[in-house]
């Protein structure tokens, strides 16, 4: 395993074909600082440049996932709240949304206000059974940001995602598992090794394919069932020419385990 020591804010390994990013701010609940925001996207774009990297695994040190925005820093150096979730958060979750791998979010514990929201636009969601999502915005006064009324409102519908953020509400684990919004749960011992096996065992899948199974869905929210149709047959075209289909074929005529080289 490799570890980058450049950070402060955030913890980043690599294993194998895995790379592991944790929000490392555990004595304020992990709550995003300018230097964490500025961390995040240098690290989820290494990540992203690194051929060798085909999962990414992001989660926390502690007992928190992210309590949110750290409200002690206020704007910051920005101007307005606008430019702050713009020129800082937002870059973040872009590349988190056109990653070009998967990302898996290990939930340890609560992950509230914008932290949910960046668990949530992470393609895979692990959590701990005590976990839960805290929606808490319209208690100080405030609007769900990061892109959570979005998802939120596909999660739950309507009714149930409104409720939720003008009660500032909480979700449990269970309450996620059975929105869609956390993939699995498990005990809370064993989160880190769940989510690190997982990731192992989708980092031995085809990556090209991964990649774009991924951004089908992710763009199929913006798109016709047509367009859909179009681009999936637009894909399977890029797909079926790689060398990576043509393994696969190999691999079932001789009865063995597929040897993806993500070519």
């Amino acid at each position: 395993m490799s570890a980058d020591s450049e950070y402060q804010a955030i913890d980043v390994s690599t294993k194998g074909h895995v790379a592991t990013i944790l929000l490392n701010r555990p004595d304020t609940l992990n709550a995003f600082s300018v230097k964490m925001r500025a961390e995040l996207l240098d690290a989820f774009t290494k990540a992203d440049d690194n051929e060798d990297v085909r999962v990414v695994v992001f989660g926390s040190t502690g007992k928190a996932f992210s309590s949110g925005a750290d409200l002690a820093e206020g704007v910051g150096g920005q101007k307005t709240v606008e430019d702050q979730i713009m020129l800082e958060y937002a870059p973040i979750l872009e590349k988190m949304a056109n990653l070009k791998k998967p990302v898996i979010a290990a939930v340890p514990g609560v992950m509230a206000g914008i932290g949910a929201a960046f668990a949530m636009n992470s393609d895979l969601v692990v959590m701990a059974d005590t976990g839960s999502m805290l929606m808490a915005f319209t208690n100080i006064g405030l609007v769900p940001d990061g892109g959570a009324s979005w998802m939120l409102l596909r999660h739950l519908g309507y009714q149930r995602a409104f409720q939720l953020i003008v009660e500032g509400g909480r979700l449990s684990a269970h309450d996620c598992l059975e929105a869609g919004i956390a993939n699995k749960l498990v005990p809370a011992d064993q989160l880190m090794e769940e989510v690190q096996n997982w990731a192992g065992e989708l980092a031995q899948r085809a990556p090209i394919a991964l990649r774009e199974a991924k951004q089908l869905l992710r763009n199929a929210a913006a798109l016709s069932y047509n367009e859909t149709v179009a681009l999936e047959a637009r894909t399977q075209n890029t797909c079926i020419a790689t060398q990576d289909a043509a393994e696969a074929v190999r691999a079932f005529m001789e009865k063995r385990p597929a040897a993806f080289t993500g070519k």
